[in-house]
């Protein structure tokens, strides 16, 4: 997938918007997020010893852009170690997009 964006919001909701993919579900229904998370935190500059886990956002643009957003922020570019990861949660999205129930149309009354 290009041109996609994904966030990761702090008060538990994941999205993800692209082209192709756009979808917002509880992050604790994705099994995914977690092993990312902690790719991204572990790419943290090793100098900065006050950064902790807890996030605003993760933002995530593309594979070559990942914002951790908290008090003590930092960005991770171009690591192509985290592409599985990322892929890996893109293809959780697009699961719980595929199993969304459509919504049952109104019907007018006469």
């Amino acid at each position: 997938m290009e041109n996609f964006t994904i966030h990761v919001f702090g008060y538990g909701e994941t999205q993800i918007n692209s082209k192709d993919l756009s979808v917002k579900v509880a992050t604790d229904t994705l099994t995914t997020v977690t092993p990312l998370l902690a790719g991204v935190f572990a790419k943290k500059l090793a100098d900065n010893p006050t950064l902790v886990t807890e996030f605003h956002a993760v933002n995530i643009f593309g594979y070559n852009d990942v914002r951790w957003m908290s008090k003590e922020s930092f960005d991770v570019k171009d690591n192509a170690n985290l592409k599985l990861l990322i892929d890996n949660l893109i293809a959780e999205l697009q699961t719980v997009k595929d199993n969304e129930v459509a919504p049952t149309p109104k019907v007018a009354k006469a």
